[in-house]
């Protein structure tokens, strides 16, 4: 290698593993799948979702209050230790009674078995890096993706932490350990009874193997790559700077789009890597549905002084996850104090969403004392780093396709040393391949190398080393791509000890505390208790850097000490009852970094919806209900943002008279994205082909080839460079207040002239495109026409049973609305904008709560759809009209009210 600059092994190496020859299918096994289909959607899908069905899924006659009774017996050495009861609400909510903390945790991953055993599995199989042993080749990249990050390993080195550690970790091993056997015993249950998903019967899945606490903890390492943030952007940015300059990157960059008006929460490059950065960056391909990040939420808190007379402090939340059928939350209410809910002091009682596949964690939700909820904090907890790696042919390893030694600077020293990756060898299991697939990842000390995840990525790779050694005069360099994140440390399992902790606090200082020591993802939490009180604390640990601020958001030299990290910051922002009586946090700036004395990033969402929630319930006064809550949660107002784009307009005269008509009506429009709204479809077209304009402007500039400038286009609409590792980058959830930003004159590089005939043509754009998809008459030319929410079951469109399986209707508001409905900005077939809200592209409330601290069982809830994943059950669909309508069902949580609102009853007996 030395000499060259060039990697090897790229033809018999795909990123890190050869592949066996797969089988071509037959025309005959072909014909037989495609004519089998209408059999499988009108017989065997139909039979195998009835037969999976249990009593609580079936409607029936039974009223709340006269529940349908059902004992069972449970075998000597079963997992239960005492007499329990699980009481089903009329919307499946589980509602369980158990005499000690291991026999609640046990129903509780009976109940997640029982309504969500296909997502549980997915979600298990994709920790492990599993999935294509049913999904076949197409599933292949994300299995690589699982296991370079390594979330397997990183698990098994956890449990044997908690095994090692004191009395918390014995309690969190003991919790996760009777989750587990109650997920166990009710698979071996339901397989026994023939009472398998229909999903799991028809791919034919493995389900043999036991759950174990290694999937446990697998499955939050997912869940905390999912929720965090400062990946993407650095490399993208690169790319952007090398093609289209500073400037303009960084005006497509700046987060802190706040308006005016709404108050935060708390009041470098190395030139070598260049073209090894921007080769990698122009790739991208088809987006694996599990690997969606989460794209924002609105929580906020309101003291008493500031709600109607005897309701007392309220709390509200509505985390936005992409989402599908089932969704991403499971509501369930859990006590430990004895079937009766009191006899028991020391016992755990709370309520609230959970994860299926995670004991434990109720977030957001509350306990006897205290309520707390959840948003993305957007502090950036992930780091991209160039690593300088060996280029002695002595060091090369055709498994990867490059040397597994990288050199670097010790702390403290001034000498370069070289250092061993550590490679990891896999065998991976791909449905309809005769053997498996070997393959080969590597980890840094700053973690796992990326730049080998996808043939493309490869394949991009090579050569690229030559061109940035030629920049550098010496052609014996090469470079590597390695990925740092927080949550890729062995100490998630700590999260654990946080979420028991929370469930056994009394107040909203003790919340507060717990959170404090939150590992990750970084979230914002919002507290309120009985006694009035609220509070704030941005949780989850974020690193200390080296670097300058600011420096994070480029890819860094892997090869000096100067970028490391130095440890977590340990006092990170909090609030406690302040002065102005309320907190709120959707996902915008937390503190002025003016006050504030470390650097937390610069990822920051927009700060729209903020401002609109502080609007709506400055317009309460001091007289905020419960009911007023859920009205601001569907609140489709974009009056900051909507309103400042169509001013534009006022006084622009058009000589076409239906162009005029349509812009007169959108000024004529009152900021509300209301399904109904004319108005409002008139500004997202248009809005839209502004954004087109703009984008063309820039690159004309530029000296760019038609596909390099597709992809600087896609990147400044916020698509991730390689969807394996994430779909989006930072541009997404910032786009509208840059693009306001760039429109307003004198404050962008964009030109006056060019400015003004983006917006002309915008206008005449928008207006034809919705004279062709509705006609003529501006009657019809409504938002929710446009704009619907599809969540989608992850089989239905290979089996034909979208009708059946999905959900399809339309949705209010947008990106910048507190009823958040984020949707692809990109252009679609033909050049002509897609609105439409689906899992691949966008995200809406995954549930909403309002919780009142004084009165529990005044609180309201609902998830996007329902609590069942099975077709054919009552609670597959039945809580949509509730999200539609911005309403929640009653969240009981006494004993009294639970019985009352009882439709089936389990008595599991010893």
């Amino acid at each position: 290698m030395a000499g060259s600059g060039k990697r090897r092994g790229v033809a018999d190496a795909d990123a890190g593993g050869a592949e066996p020859k797969r089988p071509r299918p037959s025309i005959k096994s072909l014909i037989t799948e495609y004519a089998a289909l209408p059999l499988v959607r009108n017989v065997v899908v139909p039979f195998l979702a009835k037969r999976a069905l249990l009593d609580h899924d079936r409607i029936c006659e039974t009223v709340p209050g006269v529940p349908v009774e059902v004992r069972v017996k449970v075998p000597a050495g079963g997992g239960l230790k005492d007499n329990c009861e699980v009481l089903r609400d009329e919307w499946g909510v589980p509602h369980v009674y158990a005499a000690n903390d291991e026999d609640m945790f046990y129903l509780q991953g009976r109940c997640h078995v029982e309504d969500r055993w296909f997502q549980m599995e997915t979600t298990r199989r994709l920790q492990s890096g599993t999935i294509a042993a049913f999904a076949g080749e197409k599933a292949l990249s994300i299995d690589k993706f699982a296991r370079a990050m390594g979330w397997r390993r990183l698990a098994a080195q956890e449990v044997a932490a908690l095994e090692e550690g004191g009395e918390e970790e014995r309690e969190v091993l003991q919790m996760v350990r009777s989750y587990v056997r109650g997920v166990n015993e009710t698979i071996a249950d339901l397989t026994s009874r023939g009472k398998v998903p229909w999903e799991l019967s028809l791919l034919k899945i493995d389900v043999s193997a036991p759950w174990t606490p290694e999937d446990v903890l697998g499955i939050m390492h997912v869940l905390a790559f999912k929720l965090s943030f400062g990946f993407q952007g650095p490399i993208v940015k690169h790319a952007l700077i090398q093609a289209l300059g500073e400037g303009i990157a960084s005006e497509w960059f700046v987060s802190n789009s706040i308006p005016e008006g709404c108050p935060p929460t708390v009041a470098g490059w190395h030139k070598n890597a260049t073209e090894v950065i921007r080769k990698m960056a122009k790739q991208r391909h088809a987006v694996p549905e599990l690997m969606r990040p989460g794209l924002g939420s609105n929580a906020w808190c309101i003291g008493p002084g500031h709600t109607a007379e005897g309701v007392g402090a309220i709390l509200a939340n509505d985390p936005h996850l992409d989402t599908g059928i089932p969704t991403f939350f499971y509501e369930s209410h859990m006590c430990s104090k004895g079937l009766d809910g009191k006899s028991r002091e020391q016992g755990l009682h709370c309520a609230g969403m959970s994860v299926p596949g995670i004991p434990g964690m109720v977030l957001p939700g509350h306990n006897d004392h205290v309520a707390w909820g959840v948003t993305l904090s957007m502090c950036d907890v992930e780091d991209v780093f160039v690593e300088l790696c060996s280029s002695d042919e002595r060091d090369y390893d055709a498994r990867l396709g490059f040397a597994p030694f990288y050199l670097h600077t010790p702390e403290g020293g001034d000498e370069v040393v070289k250092a061993a990756m550590e490679v990891h060898e896999h065998e991976i299991e791909v449905k309809g391949w005769n053997d498996p697939v070997t393959y080969h990842s590597a980890d840094t000390r700053h973690g796992p190398v990326i730049s080998r995840l996808g043939h493309e990525l490869q394949t991009a790779m090579d050569g690229a080393t030559a061109a940035a050694a030629s920049d550098a005069g010496d052609d014996s360099m090469n470079f590597e791509i390695s990925y740092s994140a927080r949550h890729l440390r062995a100490d998630l399992y700590k999260n654990f000890v946080v979420f028991l902790g929370v469930l056994r606090s009394k107040s909203a200082v003790e919340v507060r505390q717990r959170f404090s020591q939150l590992v990750s993802p970084s979230l914002n939490i919002c507290i309120a208790d009985r006694e009035g009180n609220i509070a704030y604390q941005t949780s989850g640990k974020v690193p200390r850097r080296s670097c300058r601020p600011g420096e994070e958001t480029l890819p860094l030299e892997g090869w000096t000490w100067e970028n490391e990290w130095l440890g977590d910051i340990d006092d990170l922002p909090w609030a406690y009852n302040p002065p102005e009586g309320r907190i709120v946090t959707a996902n915008h700036k937390i503190i002025d970094p003016n006050i504030y004395p470390h650097h937390l990033g610069d990822l920051w969402q927009d700060g729209f919806r903020a401002k609109t929630i502080h609007d709506c319930l400055d317009r309460c006064g001091d007289q905020v209900t419960v009911r007023d809550c859920e009205d601001v949660q569907g609140s489709s107002e974009s009056r900051s943002a909507g309103l400042e784009f169509v001013s534009h307009y006022r006084g622009v005269r058009f000589d076409d008279d239906a162009v005029s008509r349509a812009v007169r009506e959108m000024c004529a429009w009152n900021g509300d994205l209301s399904v109904d709204s004319v108005g409002a479809a008139i500004y997202k077209s248009v809005f839209s082909y502004a954004l087109k304009g703009i984008f063309d402007s820039i690159l004309a500039k530029a000296d760019l080839g038609e596909a390099e400038a597709e992809f600087f286009e896609e990147s400044l609409r916020g698509h991730g460079f390689s969807s394996v590792l994430k779909a989006f980058n930072e541009c997404k959830s910032i786009l509208t207040g840059n693009t306001l930003r760039v429109l307003r004159k004198g404050e962008g590089t964009l030109a006056e002239r060019d400015r003004r005939a983006i917006l002309r043509k915008a206008a005449e754009e928008g207006v034809a495109f919705l004279e062709r998809r509705f006609g003529a008459d501006m009657a019809g030319w409504r938002w929710g026409r446009l704009h619907r929410l599809r969540l989608q079951h992850p089989l239905a469109d290979r089996l034909g049973m979208a009708d059946v399986l999905n959900l399809d209707f339309p949705h209010c508001g947008d990106s910048t609305t507190p009823n958040q409905a984020t949707y692809d900005l990109s252009l679609g077939a033909g050049g002509e904008p897609c609105f439409d809200i689906v899992k691949s592209s966008g995200a809406v409330a995954a549930c909403r709560l309002v919780m009142t601290p004084s009165d529990w069982d005044g609180s309201r809830s609902c998830v996007t759809c329902g609590q069942s994943g099975k077709w054919g059950s009552r609670h597959y669909t039945d809580q949509e009209p509730l999200f539609r309508g911005s309403r929640g069902k009653p969240m009981v949580f006494s004993r009294k009210r639970v019985e009352e609102a009882c439709v089936n009853i389990y008595k599991f007996e010893i």
